[in-house]
C-alpha cells in the first residue's frame, strides 16, 4: 500500500508511472498544491483525542461509529497537515476493514491527493473500491487538473462513463477549480463552453462560484460578452439566488472594466445590488482613466451614502482616487473635502496629498500650501506634489526650496522628485541646479534606473547650452525611449549646431525607434533653426506618407517660421490660409516674428489682428507690432496703438533677466531695479561701465 511522506510538504516524484511520463501529454505550469481552508485546531484535536478513546476502548459496540468517525479524522489530517496521523489512520483503516468503506476511502483518498505526491495518490486511487459516486473520481481529477495533466484528468472523465459513473456538474467543476488553481484562468473559462457543447453538462451555481475571481480578472472583452449572454439566457436553469447573481455581476463588471469596456462595466454595475468597496474602487479608476469624471463622483457619493448607512466611512484609496481630478469649479471638490474632516481624514497623509494636487490643480496653490505645512507626518508624495505645484505656475524658486528642506527632513527623494525638479532646472535653465542633480542621482543610483530622470537631465542639460553633456547622458541612458530620442533632437535643434539634428533622425529609424508627432515637431524646428527649407517640406510631407501622421498646428507654425526666415512671407502667409486646421496664436506668432526682422508691415497688421482676437489682453502682440510701427517710422500708428492698449487696460509685462552664481545661487533683474539687496553697488559698476564704453567711444 503507498505511503505518506513523514513530514509535509511533500518533494515530487523524481520518476514518474508510465501513464504520466507518456509523449504527448498536455502540462500545465507545475504549481504547489494550495492550502487548505484553515480549521480549529481545538475541534479537530478534540476529534482526534474522541477517536482514539473509541479504539483503545476495545468495546464491540464502539466498532459501529468508525464508519463516521474516520471520514472526519482523515479530513481533520488533511486539513491540518499532518502526515503522520493520517498514516496512522490508513493503518487503523486497514486493520478494522473499514477501507472498503466509500466514505473512508474517499476521505483517505482526499488526505493522499492533499499531502502525498501525485503517483502515491494514484495508486491509492486504483486500490480503493469504487461505487456509482462521484466524490473519488472528482479527487483524482481535481489533483491532475492542479498539477497540470490535464490529458489525464480527461481520460479519467472517460473512464466514469465506462464504469457507468455519471460524470455530472462536480465533475467539471473539479476540473476547472484545478485549472484555476494551476493559474491557468482563461483555460478554466474555455472548459465552461467544453462542458456545456461537448460534455452536455449544464454549469451549476458552484461552477460560477469557483470562476468568480478568474471572471474579475479576466482581459477579454469576447470571452465575456460570451459569458455574459450565458448568464443572461439560462439564470433560472442555473438557480442563481440573489447573492450569488450579485457576485457573479460584480465580477463581470470588474472583468469589463478590466478590459476597458466602460459602458458594458457600467451596465453591469447598474445591477449589482450591493457592491463592495473594491469593485467601487475599481469602477472610479475605470471612469477616472477613460475620462468619465462625473460617472465617478457619482460612484464615489453613492459608496459615501452606502457606508453612511452601515455607520462606516470610506476607504482612504477611494478618496485619493477621486480628488485629484475633482473641478473645483463644481464644489464637488468641497463636498469631499469636508467629508474627510467629518470622517477625521484631516490627518490622514494620503487624503492629504490628493486634496493638495486637488487645490493645486484648481489653481489655489495658497490652500494647498495651508493643507501641505499643517500635515505633520509629510512622506515623498507630498513632497512631490507641492514641488510639482510651484513648477506649474512657473515658481521654480520655490520648487528648489522646497526640495532642499525635503532633504533637511530626512525624506528621501524618489526618482519622481527628480523628474520634477530636473524639469524645473530645464524651464529656468538652472545650470548650477542641474548638475548638483545629477551628483546626488549618481550617489543614489538612479541613473542606471530610471529612464525618465535621464530624459529630464539631458533636456536640462541641453535647454542649459550644455549639449557635449545632453549627449553623454543620452549614451550613458540604457535602454532608451522615443522620448530619449525627442529630446537628444530638440536640443540639437536649438543649439548652434541644429544640422545635427537631421543624423540623429534617421539613426533614431534604423535602430527601431518609431517617430511620433514630437519627434517631427523637433525636426522641423531643427530645419528651421538651420535654414534647411527643402528638408523641412520634405519632412512634413513625409509625416503623412510614412508614418500616417496628420501635420498639426504646431508642425504648421515650424514651417511657417522656416519660411519667414528665409523671407519668404508671402508664401508662409498663404501656407497659413491653406492649412486644414485653424492657425493657432503660435502659427500666427511665427510670422509676425519674421515680419519684424524683414519690414513687412502689411502682413504684420494682418498677423497682429489675428493674435488680438484669440488673446486681446495678450501684451506681447501689441509691443510687438508697436516696434514694427516705430522701426518703420510711423510714429502716430505706434501712438495710436499705445493709446489703445491704454484705453483696454493692457499693461506690458515686465522683463527680467537673472543670472546663477555660486552653489545654485540665483539672483534676478527687473528694468531699473530697486529691490535687489546690492543695487546701490550694481549701479556703480554698472555707471563705471558706461563711462568707460563712452570714452572708448561707444555711442548710448
Amino acid at each position: 500500500m503507498a505511503t505518506l511522506p513523514a513530514s509535509p510538504p511533500p518533494s515530487p516524484p523524481c520518476s514518474e508511472p508510465p501513464h504520466l511520463a507518456a509523449a504527448g501529454h498536455r502540462r500545465l505550469p507545475q504549481t504547489p498544491t494550495p492550502s487548505p481552508c484553515s480549521v480549529s485546531v481545538s475541534a479537530s484535536a478534540s476529534l482526534i483525542a474522541g477517536l482514539t478513546a473509541v479504539i483503545s476502548s476495545g468495546h464491540p459496540a464502539s466498532t459501529s461509529s468508525f464508519p463516521s468517525i474516520f471520514p472526519r479524522a482523515l479530513r481533520a489530517a488533511a486539513d491540518l497537515r499532518l502526515p503522520d496521523l493520517g498514516l496512522q489512520l490508513h493503518a487503523l483503516l486497514t486493520k478494522t476493514g473499514l477501507l472498503d468503506h466509500p466514505l473512508s476511502a474517499s476521505a483517505l483518498l482526499h488526505l493522499y491527493a492533499t499531502l502525498a505526491p501525485l503517483p502515491c495518490a494514484r495508486l491509492l486511487f486504483d486500490r480503493i473500491p469504487k461505487s456509482a459516486a462521484t466524490v473519488p473520481w472528482n479527487i483524482m481529477i481535481l489533483r491532475y487538473a492542479q498539477d497540470g495533466f490535464l490529458d489525464e484528468a480527461f481520460e479519467l472523465m472517460m473512464e466514469m462513463t465506462e464504469c457507468n459513473v455519471p460524470v455530472g456538474a462536480s465533475t467539471w467543476n473539479a476540473v476547472i477549480a484545478g485549472c484555476i488553481s494551476a493559474g491557468e484562468g482563461a483555460l478554466a473559462v474555455s472548459l465552461l463552453g467544453e462542458m456545456v457543447s461537448a460534455g452536455g453538462v449544464m454549469p451549476n451555481v458552484a461552477t460560477f462560484n469557483t470562476l468568480l475571481h478568474v471572471v474579475a480578472v479576466l482581459e477579454g472583452a469576447d470571452v465575456l460578452r460570451e459569458l455574459h449572454g450565458f448568464v443572461l439566457r439560462n439564470t433560472r436553469i442555473v438557480g442563481f439566488g440573489h447573492v450569488d447573481l450579485d457576485r457573479l455581476w460584480e465580477s463581470l463588471a470588474a472583468g469589463y472594466m478590466r478590459s476597458c469596456c466602460v459602458e458594458y462595466a457600467d451596465r453591469v454595475f447598474q445591477d449589482v445590488r450591493m457592491s463592495t468597496c473594491h469593485l467601487g474602487n475599481l469602477m472610479i479608476s475605470g471612469f477616472l482613466n477613460s475620462g468619465q469624471r462625473k460617472q465617478a463622483f457619482d460612484v464615489f457619493r453613492e459608496m459615501a451614502f452606502g457606508c453612511g448607512h452601515q455607520s462606516q466611512h470610506l476607504p482612504t484609496i477611494s478618496l485619493s482616487m477621486v480628488l485629484p481630478e475633482v473641478d473645483l469649479a463644481t464644489k464637488r471638490g468641497l463636498e469631499i473635502h469636508a467629508y474627510a474632516y467629518r470622517h477625521g481624514f484631516e490627518c490622514d497623509t494620503s487624503v492629504c496629498n490628493a486634496l493638495m494636487a486637488m487645490y493645486a490643480k484648481g489653481g489655489n496653490i495658497y490652500l494647498a500650501d495651508i493643507i501641505f505645512q499643517g500635515l505633520a507626518d509629510k512622506d515623498a508624495v507630498s513632497w512631490n506634489t507641492m514641488i510639482s505645484s510651484y513648477a506649474a505656475i512657473h515658481d521654480y524658486d520655490v520648487s528648489f526650496k522646497l526640495f532642499r528642506e525635503m532633504q533637511r527632513n530626512a525624506v528621501r527623494p524618489d526618482e519622481y522628485t527628480f523628474t520634477m525638479v530636473l524639469n524645473a532646472c530645464s524651464f529656468a535653465c538652472y545650470l548650477g541646479q542641474s548638475m548638483a542633480l545629477h551628483g546626488q542621482m549618481m550617489k543614489m543610483g538612479l541613473c542606471d534606473s530610471y529612464v525618465d530622470d535621464m530624459n529630464s537631465l539631458m533636456s536640462a542639460y541641453g535647454k542649459c547650452g550644455l549639449l557635449e553633456a545632453a549627449q553623454k547622458v543620452f549614451d550613458e541612458t540604457n535602454p532608451k525611449d522615443v522620448i530619449s530620442w525627442n529630446i537628444i533632437i530638440s536640443c540639437y535643434g536649438y543649439s548652434a549646431l541644429p544640422w545635427q539634428a537631421i543624423p540623429l533622425f534617421h539613426q533614431m529609424q534604423d535602430e527601431g525607434y518609431k517617430p511620433t508627432r514630437v519627434t517631427f515637431i523637433a525636426v522641423l524646428s531643427a530645419c528651421s533653426h538651420a535654414g534647411l527649407l527643402d528638408e523641412a517640406f520634405y519632412y512634413l510631407e513625409e509625416m503623412d506618407r510614412t508614418y500616417n501622421i496628420s501635420p498639426g498646428k504646431a508642425h504648421y507654425a515650424c514651417i511657417v517660421d522656416c519660411l519667414g526666415r528665409a523671407g519668404q512671407l508671402e508664401k508662409a502667409y498663404d501656407l497659413i490660409k491653406g492649412m486644414p486646421v485653424v492657425p493657432t496664436a503660435c502659427v500666427w506668432g511665427a510670422l509676425l516674428s519674421s515680419c519684424r526682422i524683414h519690414g513687412n508691415i502689411i502682413l504684420a497688421e494682418i498677423c497682429a489682428k489675428n493674435l488680438i482676437e484669440l488673446d486681446p489682453q495678450h501684451s506681447g502682440y501689441w509691443i510687438l507690432l508697436k516696434n514694427i510701427y516705430s522701426k518703420a517710422m510711423r510714429w502716430d500708428d505706434a501712438e495710436q496703438l499705445r493709446a489703445a492698449m491704454k484705453d483696454k487696460g493692457i499693461r506690458k509685462c515686465a522683463g527680467y533677466s537673472w543670472i546663477e552664481i555660486g552653489n545654485g545661487e540665483v539672483h534676478r533683474f527687473l528694468t531699473g531695479d530697486q529691490l535687489h539687496e546690492q543695487r546701490d553697488h550694481i549701479y556703480e559698476v554698472l555707471g563705471g561701465l558706461t563711462r568707460q564704453m563712452m570714452d572708448e567711444g561707444y555711442e548710448a
